[in-house]
């Protein structure tokens, strides 16, 4: 019952917190510029986004940027650009404040002019608002008895007005008008408390209309089904908002609709990405990794049509008997090996349903990080080997090194991995944080297709690697334990490393 509930927390705060960090990390080329560009989306729509570009190697005599939103017009549907000003103590390193004044999917364009000539890349970012300000206790009562006084003050001055306003100078006002003015101030009082329950009627429905766009990843439920005899996975999409359609609103992403990555928890010693298909309009399904029975977390990555990325989030328990496993000391005749197809759910032939090339999956006990030159060992006899930081920190830029060294202890000739050189998966430990990275950075590719459909450079794109070395630029948003699943490509196959690391406040 103790780990249940401390399942169902981890639960909660995945469900509850932004997964993954909300910064958004870029590595590639504006033309003949190197750049690293860091988004910081703001948490209240509108709000400012601060945004931080570096031009590696110089060069640069002006850098703009300009916020473009997925619906924008070809012409005029986009402020103009603003200049990004150079930082102070670092040459290289240029800041500005963009304004994101809706709710969606944009593209931050970034262009470098200099001595190199000029250069354009566009950034993805997904512009959602994750709450609203409430008024400091102490400045509410201060407001509320200013409004008090202001209302006490129209209540006074109606009174007086009837009361004195035709009366000759140093007249006293007689009974009549006094009692005129009492009904006056009571009239008043009555209509100004008539204004103000009305004013906060409006009030309130202006909040719950605001506090409704806050974002909400749309809800799944995960489970272990049974697909033509074999155990699956299945994640339905179970919002209200996307149930009934006959259609999917979903692009490519590497090629695929849906990239989900399953985590055993809480021992990390368990890893699986996997590219589920869809069976209807609201479910996918992928067949069962060679994981073994447990609790997981699982993270499904959607990009929609509108570039808006996104990831679904749930945990399931995965029982032996659901996988045909028998439990420890219990013989199984090999007829029964497999578990019974449950009664209520129709079992449907999903074509292609053989495992696609590219998943994969990974069980180990993760490699402490312990500073460079850590090693991790791969499938193939190869060595991932952590060339970073001794040191990883909250909110301080970084890049992920790793090098893979082949059995012969020389640098590994990597191969394009869905289109990338290398992913990787992060997260903490106890599920409040996930993120899916490549050497571009925390972009999705699938809005990148849609913001910029006629490309942008990329870092670390399809090409093969003969030095073994992949990065990925980050900044860990809390601090905490963390899991590092690093992919790479050697020969046809895909090999998973892992390694565990503290990040320090």
């Amino acid at each position: 019952m103790t780990r249940a509930a401390a399942f169902v927390a981890g639960l909660y705060v995945v469900a509850t917190a932004h997964v993954g960090s909300n910064n958004v990390f870029f590595s590639g080329e504006a033309g003949p510029y190197p750049v690293s560009v860091v988004i910081r989306p703001p948490e209240v729509i509108p709000g400012l986004a601060e945004i931080s570009v570096r031009v590696s190697g110089g060069g640069a005599d002006l850098v703009t940027v300009r916020p473009v939103r997925w619906d924008a017009a070809p012409e005029g549907g986009a402020p103009p650009p603003d200049e990004a000003v150079p930082v102070a103590g670092d040459p290289e390193l240029y800041a500005a404040e963009l304004w994101l004044m809706t709710v969606g999917a944009y593209r931050v364009e970034v262009a470098v002019e200099g001595s190199r000539g000029g250069g354009e890349v566009s950034v993805p970012v997904t512009s959602v608002m994750l709450g609203v300000r409430d008024l400091p206790p102490g400045l509410g009562w201060i407001l509320a008895a200013l409004g008090l006084l202001l209302v006490a003050g129209v209540v006074s001055i109606t009174g007086a007005a009837v009361r004195e306003s035709q009366i000759p100078a140093g007249e006293a006002a007689g009974s009549r008008r006094r009692r005129r003015a009492r009904i006056a101030m009571a009239l008043t009082a009555v209509g100004m408390a008539g204004l103000l329950y009305l004013g906060n009627a409006w009030w309130e429905a202006v909040d719950r209309d605001v506090r409704s766009g806050i974002f909400e990843r749309l809800a799944v439920e995960g489970a272990i089904v049974r697909d033509g005899g074999t155990p699956a996975l299945e994640i339905a999409i179970t919002d209200p908002a996307w149930r009934g359609r006959n259609w999917s609103p979903l692009v490519p992403d590497h090629g695929k609709l849906m990239h989900m990555f399953v985590v055993g928890a809480p021992g990390m010693d368990a890893f699986a990405h996997v590219h589920p298909v869809p069976v209807d309009s609201a479910t996918f399904r992928v067949p069962w990794p060679d994981l073994p029975p447990g609790e997981y977390r699982i993270y499904g990555d959607i990009v929609q049509e509108s570039g808006f990325a996104q990831t679904v989030v749930d945990t399931i328990t995965v029982d032996a008997s659901a996988l045909g496993v028998p439990e420890e000391g219990v013989s199984v005749p090999e007829e029964a090996a497999v578990a019974p197809e449950p009664e209520d759910l129709p079992l449907r032939e999903l074509p292609g349903s053989l495992p696609d090339a590219d998943d994969s999956a990974w069980t180990g006990v993760p490699m402490a990080l312990s500073g460079s030159g850590s090693e991790a060992p791969l499938a193939d006899g190869s060595i991932l080997e952590w060339r970073g930081d001794r040191e990883l920190r909250v909110d301080e830029e970084t890049v992920l090194s790793f090098r893979v060294w082949d059995p012969d202890e020389k640098p590994a000739e990597l191969e394009p991995y869905m289109g990338m050189l290398s992913h990787a998966a992060l997260t903490r430990d106890d599920g409040a944080v996930f993120v899916h990275l490549h050497p571009a950075g925390t972009i999705s590719m699938g809005s990148l297709s849609v913001l910029a459909p006629d490309g942008s450079p990329m870092a670390g794109g399809g090409t093969a690697s003969p030095t073994g070395v992949v990065e990925f630029p980050f900044a860990f948003p809390q601090p905490g334990e963390y899991t590092i699943w690093v992919q790479v490509k050697r020969e046809g196959r895909v090999l998973t490393g892992a390694f565990q690391a503290t990040v320090l406040e």
